[in-house]
């Protein structure tokens, strides 16, 4: 075995770092905002053109909460670029 094989190499151990330190922020977030979404239960009515819809504010705001996931899925413009 060479000692090329035995070392891991520094980049490969800061990205992983960097991945792990995303990946709390992440569920912190998600955490945050879910608690966020749970505690409004109260009723709410939304009016769109000439409709309206009336629902737990929960259902909303998890609503716009995951469309929001959505958009930065589809649009990823502040991901770094792949080398």
């Amino acid at each position: 075995m060479s000692a090329k094989e035995s070392v891991p190499s520094s980049s490969t151990t800061s990205a992983s770092k960097g991945a792990s330190g995303k990946a709390i922020l992440a569920i912190i977030l998600a955490i945050v905002a879910l608690s966020f979404v749970f505690s409004n239960v109260a009723p709410a009515t939304l009016h769109f053109l000439f409709m309206q819809f009336t629902m737990p504010a929960w259902g909303w705001f998890l609503a716009v909460l995951l469309a929001g996931v959505a958009i930065g899925s589809l649009f990823p413009w502040f991901r770094p670029r792949k080398k």
